[in-house]
């Protein structure tokens, strides 16, 4: 028996695909589960830079510093094609791109892919916030920061909607990454396993973890429910099911992208990171 440690972001759209694993609703012979449900994404980046996870979800941004430990689940990279979860640059006052660059900037890590991302296409920041709570970005927001890159832009939007903000998009990712990237689509975020379970262990989950996708996908309902329930528990407040919904069909575009564009996109963002010396030299891409 296997055992495989687990640590699963408490994000909507990153939590939905593991839901059918957590509640034994699939299961694999000769595997044994254990799971950890992880508040925010820089703890699971910090969470698989010290090995603490055999599995987790980290930025995409971290793999070059945990590449000799890791492979990537090619069915499991979080990549965005079309701009709906474009990472908008927000801000409570309307401003220019080059405003942004004396601005204080409000990101949930400094691990991240958001801020990677940032550095990459804006460059600059006057100050830099680090708030590792979706919600708590939200609440900060021209109060301890002028503008916040949106990772989970539907989230963003909806709570700032229910607290009666109205933001100035500035600009996004996205947008900005087009225009350098060559029609590359923009990775995100990953799922990742530990190399020291072995190649059979491995293959055995990456399969386990496309069955429980495809579960969850065809199972909403009873999906939306349980996500709900994990994601109130683990941020402490009562999330509404109508914006976990939202981020879940966002996210399993995101999730679903063929793998060789999937690849492509790895490619070029860590390619483009490295030119500006942003991130560690990738040896290779460990994808499985």
């Amino acid at each position: 028996m296997t055992t495989i440690k687990i640590g699963a972001l408490a994000d909507s759209g990153d939590l939905y695909p593991f839901i059918p694993m957590m509640e034994g609703w699939i299961k694999e012979d000769g595997v044994n589960l254990e799971f950890e449900i992880i508040p925010t994404v820089q703890e699971v980046n910090m969470t698989v830079l010290s090995k603490r996870a055999d599995v987790s979800v980290p930025s995409a941004a971290m793999y070059p510093y945990i590449q000799d430990d890791y492979y990537i689940l090619g069915n499991a990279v979080a990549t965005a094609v079309d701009g709906i979860t474009g990472m908008p640059v927000l801000s409570t006052t309307n401003m220019s791109v080059e405003d942004l660059k004396r601005s204080t900037l409000i990101v949930h890590g400094s691990n991240t892919s958001a801020f990677t991302l940032y550095r990459l296409l804006i460059g600059k920041y006057g100050k830099l916030a680090i708030i590792p709570k979706v919600l708590d970005e939200i609440k900060a927001l021209g109060k301890e920061g002028d503008v916040l890159v949106a990772v989970h832009e539907i989230k963003m939007m909806y709570a700032m909607q229910k607290l009666g903000i109205k933001p100035f998009v500035i600009t996004s990712m996205w947008d900005m990454w087009t225009k350098i990237s060559g029609g590359a689509p923009m990775p995100m975020g990953t799922v990742v396993i530990s190399k020291e379970l072995g190649k059979e262990a491995v293959l055995k989950f990456k399969d386990l973890y496309e069955r429980s996708k495809r579960l969850a996908e065809k199972n909403l309902d009873k999906v939306i429910k349980r996500d709900v329930e994990i994601m109130s528990e683990a941020q402490g407040v009562n999330m509404e099911r109508e914006i976990v919904e939202k981020t879940i069909w966002a996210d399993i575009q995101e999730y679903n992208v063929p793998i060789d564009k999937v690849r492509q996109g790895l490619e070029k963002f860590y390619e483009l990171t490295q030119e500006k010396g942003l991130l560690p030299k990738l040896k290779g891409l460990d994808i499985v």
